[in-house]
């Protein structure tokens, strides 16, 4: 590319192609070692927010029973049949940059560990008394910041650069209300509507409410020589993804396309090479509309459900 990863200049530029490298990569396909297991306690019939270091959800089941739980969006809560909404059910509300509810209106407080050099600029965005939306933006130069304005919630909270420290906003009473990780640009959390059964919103016993969940890892800003893909080993796929990105700018679209072609056929060897190593498996399960009517004689079909298929 003809530039000079130790030039300023040349090296924001070079961030930038690689950090959209990193997320077009990062989505295409679950990576091996993208994936990750949680246990977490979930009482029912409550909202509640992911860690930070969540990504996407693949999975969720109950710890003691080991019963599947599903994970859907908001639109099928709006359909005519909705009642399995209420029933182990994960519903992903929105991704939001609080991790908590604002209950007191007034003044945030940002806190850091120790002021940098040169200090944090970091910009709240959100709905005051008097506006719909106003952004302002507090330097760090204190290891404790007041904003100037009374926030009615915050729609995010960026910050202007990958640095050494969280920094946490709270509300007056020091309520915790959201992280900015030191390895992100922005708090980003993820919001779940558990439905109320089949657990009540108090657990009854030591078992109750603990879930396994499988999650893909948040994919954080690359910005240090030391830092790593999540992906381990996909470096060289990062490299035909930049040059791809490269080739795109430059408006040379067979050179772009002959790198992603390249870099998409590397990942599918790498992939297909991790599943090699492990036993993969199918299960058979009865189809839904077996279970409305009795079945009497030959006359009705068995229905089986494979995956996304269906095999009759």
């Amino acid at each position: 590319m003809g530039m000079n990863p130790s030039d300023s200049a040349s090296r924001k530029v070079l961030l930038g192609f690689l950090n959209e490298a990193a997320d077009e990569l990062y989505t295409q396909a679950d990576l091996p070692g993208s994936l990750m297991e949680w246990v977490l306690k979930v009482n029912g019939d409550q909202t509640v927010s992911m860690p930070a270091i969540m990504g996407k959800i693949r999975g969720v089941r109950e710890a003691a029973s080991m019963q599947v739980w599903h994970v859907n969006r908001m639109r099928p809560r709006y359909n005519q049949f909705n009642w399995t909404d209420m029933w182990r059910n994960f519903r992903l509300l929105n991704d939001r940059a609080l991790q908590q509810t604002v209950t007191n209106q007034s003044v945030g407080v940002l806190t850091v560990s120790e002021v940098e050099s040169p200090p944090v600029v970091v910009t709240v965005s959100g709905p005051t008394p008097f506006a719909s939306r106003v952004n302002e933006v507090i330097t760090m130069d204190a290891v404790s910041k007041q904003t100037t304005n009374n926030f009615l919630d915050y729609d995010s909270a960026k910050k202007d650069r990958v640095n050494q420290f969280d920094i946490t906003l709270s509300d007056i009473d020091g309520k915790v209300l959201t992280v900015i990780p030191n390895n992100h640009m922005e708090s980003l959390y993820q919001i779940y509507d558990v439905s109320s059964c089949p657990w009540l919103s108090q657990n009854t016993s030591v078992l109750d409410n603990y879930l396994e969940i499988l999650y893909k890892k948040r994919l954080p800003w690359l910005s240090e020589d030391g830092d790593e893909f999540p992906a381990v080993g996909f470096d060289n796929v990062l490299v035909n993804k930049i040059l791809q990105l490269w080739a795109e700018e430059q408006e040379k679209t067979e050179v772009a396309a002959a790198y992603d072609a390249k870099a998409s056929r590397t990942t599918v060897r790498k992939v297909e090479d991790e599943n090699r190593d492990t036993e993969d498996m199918v299960s058979l399960v009865a189809h839904p509309h077996d279970t409305l009517q009795k079945r009497t004689g030959s006359g009705i079909r068995r229905r089986y459900s494979l995956y996304a298929g269906r095999k009759y």
